[in-house]
């Protein structure tokens, strides 16, 4: 059987599957047939069989298991839908089973393709994605370990010259990631994981499952940020996720903004580490320094330079971390200041992490996974998933932080941050449904979003999470912590997240150095970026220099050049 979808021919039969480009090179050859098949915790489920059936838009691989697997049947469709080729399975269980992964190619899968790009983040570099050669021996995952950006779309790309093969997730993935191993053009493993061992998906006897359909494609002469928009468009196309064309945007969102977060650091001493993993620690000192009084110096110091910025942003260390609560002694009229800021012309914007949960926050365990059970990290987690954390914490505390009743904050958005690798098997939900890195994360977004706007139409949600999924509920996606001089890394986590987060603006994050701040504002101007400054107070020529007070040269430079960017 020969199928066509755009740029990608599949020729399959019962001993092989073979998919070239439009030039008959080979992109993927089994040696058979094993696609998209689940592993279980419990029993090896091996199929005995396979047919082949033919259907409108491609064909059903149908395969059967002997009489001591958990599920009697299951169904492969590959679909050619126009440009693309779709796959997915479905299997009912026949008694309770745990769903470790979903195999999507069999072990020995030939690619002789030159590369593998997997759009994890990089510090310190400009390259923001794994570049990983196909020749070698390589372990990759789009689970969110590596700190940032979460959470990773499931979505890879393989490269050969001019041409690109795409793979990637059609709809919202229940799951926690891909994971692809290769050896010497052969991939050993490329499974879709549902949790490792007994923490997998539970499915009870009867229940029926079908796995997340993934689209292959071939694309030309592009970089791997444009084949990604093409896979964007496609979503679009298909009506999986909004068209962001039509969403309703608000002109402060991208205005430049000043965030006290550098100035922290700088009243501080505090050297903040490149890896985020070794912040969090280190990183309480600074928090410890913003107060009523720092914000409010803030503020005379931007109407006394003449800076643009109308909007303030208060980043950690305004409330202890779970609770919520504006510090008693460091704001302790926390509505107080917010209005005067209001009085003053500035949008009011406070750091926000729905994930983090402090040693010393006191958090009703009926909110929390597991009644406070700690996670690999030994932490606790909230579970928005259960409707008493919606209804008695999650509602009651943005009616606090956004509406303008007395004994309210009034508020105007949230900074989103921190929140990599939060999300894990292991966590036993209230509402299974909510399973998954990526879909507890898009559930989580569109509950928070819901209900701080019905309190502020136009708040802001500045994010920082390149996922076509969640780009219906950021407002502005920033570029993350840059802790080098090196401004592409901007530039290129930029067209990471314009790419992946269709519509969505972009910010360049904090560049608190002297060395190449010309370099950050144009880069800013020439990819229509505003600028989120975290510092005037204190500035460092470069990462290994001391810290010094603010100079006229940097506030000129700030007027010079903030003038220039969206506002």
């Amino acid at each position: 059987m020969i199928l066509t979808s755009g740029n990608i021919i599949t020729e399959l039969d019962n001993q092989h599957l073979k998919m070239t480009n439009a030039e008959g090179e080979c992109l993927i050859k089994t040696s058979d047939v094993r696609l998209f098949l689940p592993r279980f915790y419990e029993y090896n489920a091996d199929p005995v069989h396979m047919e082949i059936e033919k259907t409108d838009s491609g064909c059903l691989l149908c395969y059967g298991f002997d009489k001591d697997a958990p599920l009697e049947e299951c169904r492969v469709h590959i679909e050619a839908r126009g440009k693309y080729l779709s796959i997915y399975s479905c299997f009912t269980a026949n008694r309770a089973v745990t769903l470790n992964s979903i195999r999507l190619l069999p072990a020995g899968t030939k690619m002789p393709l030159y590369k593998a790009v997997n759009f994890r983040n990089r510090h310190c570099t400009e390259q923001t994605w794994e570049d990983l050669a196909m020749g070698e021996h390589f372990s990759t995952t789009t689970y969110s370990t590596d700190w940032q950006f979460a959470p990773h779309p499931s979505m890879l790309l393989f490269s050969k010259l001019d041409y690109h093969l795409f793979l990637g997730a059609l709809n919202l993935p229940g799951s926690f990631g891909l994971y692809l191993d290769v050896d010497s053009y052969q991939v050993a493993r490329l499974e879709e994981s549902y949790g490792e061992g007994g923490y997998g998906q539970k499915l009870a006897a009867g229940e029926a499952f079908e796995s997340t359909r993934y689209a292959f494609f071939v694309d030309y002469k592009k970089d791997p940020h444009d084949v990604v928009e093409q896979y964007t468009r496609l979503l679009v196309a298909e009506g999986m996720i909004p068209d962001p064309a039509k969403r309703k945007r608000y002109p402060w969102h991208r205005e430049n903004l000043y965030c006290t977060w550098i100035d922290q650091g700088y009243l501080t001493d505090t050297v903040i580490p490149n890896q985020l993993h070794e912040q969090i620690e280190i990183t309480l000192n600074a928090a410890n320094a913003v107060s009523t009084e720092m914000v409010m110096k803030a503020a005379d110091i931007i109407e006394r330079e003449r800076l643009p910025f109308r909007t303030i942003l208060i980043d950690m260390g305004w409330a202890e971390r779970g609770e919520w609560m504006a510090d008693p002694v460091r704001f302790p009229n926390f509505r107080k200041l917010v209005d005067e800021l209001h009085r003053r012309g500035f949008k009011v914007v406070i750091w926000w992490n729905w994930a983090e949960i402090s040693q010393q926050a006191k958090v009703d365990p009926r909110f929390l996974v597991g009644g406070g059970t700690l996670n690999k990290h030994g932490q606790r987690s909230f579970d928005f998933s259960n409707p008493v954390t919606q209804n008695e914490f999650l509602k009651p505390l943005f009616y606090r932080l956004f509406s303008s009743d007395p004994g309210c904050y009034d508020t105007d958005g949230v900074k989103t941050d921190f929140l990599s690798d939060k999300v894990h098997p292991e966590m036993e939900l209230a509402d299974a449904s909510w399973r998954g890195e990526e879909r507890y994360f898009y559930n989580v977004f569109s509950l928070f979003t819901k209900e701080m706007k019905q309190y502020k139409e136009d708040a802001v949600h500045i994010g920082c999470a390149g996922h076509p999924y969640l780009a219906e509920f950021i407002d502005i996606n920033r570029t993350y912590d840059v802790w080098s001089t090196n401004v592409y890394e901007h530039v290129n986590r930029g067209r990471m997240l314009k790419a992946c987060s269709p519509g969505t603006p972009v910010a360049y994050d904090f560049h608190h150095f002297t060395e190449n701040l010309e370099l950050y504002f144009k880069m800013a101007y020439e990819h229509d970026c505003s600028v989120q400054i975290g510092n005037i107070m204190g500035i460092k020529e470069n990462p290994v220099s001391a810290w010094q007070q603010v100079d006229r040269d940097y506030y000129e430079k700030l007027r010079l050049y903030l003038g220039r960017l969206p506002r």
